[in-house]
């Protein structure tokens, strides 16, 4: 007899089990004056810098720039007047220089426009506790912003074009003559080292500001670059103080967040986490592919006008750009001012001691050491020289002089300059036999040369 085996019921199914994650903590809320200083930056930066990176582009860039400038040319004096009670007129003319009356009028009213945005907003806005998603988008909107100029300056040193080498006329110039910005303009154009230097951190700086990963060292290369830009335009003069320290609070700005992980690391010797990279919100897949792509066209055309117009200042104006013809610094041997012959008294106010041609600008110095310098053009016979009234377009020749050249060394100037008719002989001067220019680079140096 076969005993059949016990039936068992199949054991039922268990749920797995699913771990319970714990909620992502509440990013605590900012403190009032991180929230009142963010406002007030945002404000300053979009109403300072409007229209940024589009005033930048190629072809229209040049005239929404011109249509914002004029827009300001307009507002900054009639606040100034009716608001400010400035009693007197700013000088509204295009000088070249960034610290005019206008310039600071204008940067106190960017400030005033800011302090009043930040107050409205902090009314509207007065629950928010925190900006993370516009703190990044500033963040990024000040990278590029910081970038493009750190750029253009760096190509401009890299193609030696800011500061080119001193000319004839500043080689000759007394050195009690110089002014602090022309003293520090011939100190940076006399060494292309220096310059590649010097142009090479700024573009390293900018290149760096360009990637998220790499911004934090960017903006702490571009901290060191720009204090000491900061500090020549301020201790030799130079009218870009206001745009300089601009620049330099701006990279201050993008090391804000990485502030308390440098000074762990820097400072107390302790250990920190890595940044997040991850941006607080997400963009659909086309849109992020499509800002990449932006991207990657704005760098490129940015890389590319900045090579191609620092190397076409480099040529037209720079060392790069051809000499003069018959330029140099020669000596006067005579001088014949209608039809009498002057001899070399230091008393004379009429008679050339010394005369320098430039690229751009013949300089007459006369016995007594006073200089007179004129525009010059080359005219159309290709030998004679024109010496114009002012550097502007539509300028006049003030004098026509017909040039020979009877040998290698010597050059003789006739016309009639001041109503007076001249023939001048002159002789080159060899400029390469100067100390400046013919001390050259010495590794071995038994003793220092200090002229």
């Amino acid at each position: 007899m076969t005993t059949a085996a016990p039936i068992t019921a199949a054991p039922e199914p268990v749920a797995p089990v699913t771990p319970t994650l714990a909620p992502e903590p509440t990013p605590p809320p900012w403190s009032l004056a991180k929230r009142l200083g963010f406002r007030f930056f945002c404000a300053f930066i979009l109403i300072s810098c409007f229209a940024f990176p589009i005033d930048s582009l190629p072809v229209i860039g040049a005239s929404i720039s011109q249509a914002i400038s004029d827009f300001w040319a307009i507002v900054v004096p009639w606040v100034t007047r009716h608001v400010a009670r400035y009693p007197h007129e700013l000088p509204m003319e295009q000088s070249g220089s960034g610290d005019r009356a206008f310039d600071y009028a204008q940067t106190g009213l960017f400030l005033a426009l800011a302090l009043i945005a930040m107050a409205v907003w902090s009314i509207v806005d007065r629950r928010r506790p925190r900006y993370d998603k516009a703190h990044t988008l500033l963040h990024i909107y000040v990278r590029y912003l910081l970038a493009v100029p750190m750029l253009g300056y760096g190509f401009s040193k890299v193609f030696k074009s800011q500061f080119p080498m001193a000319s004839i006329e500043r080689l000759t110039q007394s050195l009690g003559d110089f002014s602090p910005m022309g003293l520090l303009w011939t100190f940076m154009g006399f060494s292309p080292g220096y310059n590649l230097f010097t142009g090479g951190a700024e573009v390293l700086g900018g290149l760096l500001l360009l990637t998220r990963r790499t911004t934090t060292l960017g903006a702490l290369v571009v901290i060191g670059v720009m204090s000491n830009v900061v500090a020549l335009n301020f201790f030799y003069d130079v009218p870009v103080k206001l745009y300089s320290t601009q620049l330099l609070l701006f990279a201050v700005f993008l090391t804000l967040p990485d502030l308390r992980r440098l000074a762990n690391v820097f400072v107390l010797n302790r250990a920190t986490q890595p940044a997040s990279l991850e941006l607080p919100f997400t963009l659909p897949t086309r849109v992020l592919w499509a800002t990449r792509a932006a991207k990657l066209l704005f760098i490129g055309w940015l890389l590319h006008n900045g090579i191609t117009r620092g190397h076409e200042r480099y040529t037209q104006w720079g060392d790069g750009a051809p000499p003069p013809p018959f330029g140099g610094l020669y000596q006067v041997e005579s001088f014949t001012r209608d039809g009498q012959e002057l001899p070399p008294l230091l008393t004379d106010p009429h008679r050339w001691r010394a005369v320098s041609v430039g690229r751009n600008v013949v300089t007459a110095r006369r016995m007594n050491d006073v200089r007179r310098h004129f525009p010059v053009k080359e005219g159309g016979d290709g030998k004679s020289l024109l010496l114009m009234s002012s550097w502007d377009d539509g300028a006049k020749p003030v004098a026509t002089l017909h040039r020979e050249t009877p040998d290698a060394e010597h050059l003789v100037l006739q016309g009639e300059v001041d109503g007076a008719k001249v023939d001048v002989r002159l002789k080159a001067v060899d400029m390469s036999k100067t100390q400046l220019l013919g001390r050259g680079f010495n590794w071995v140096q038994e003793r220092p040369y200090n002229r």
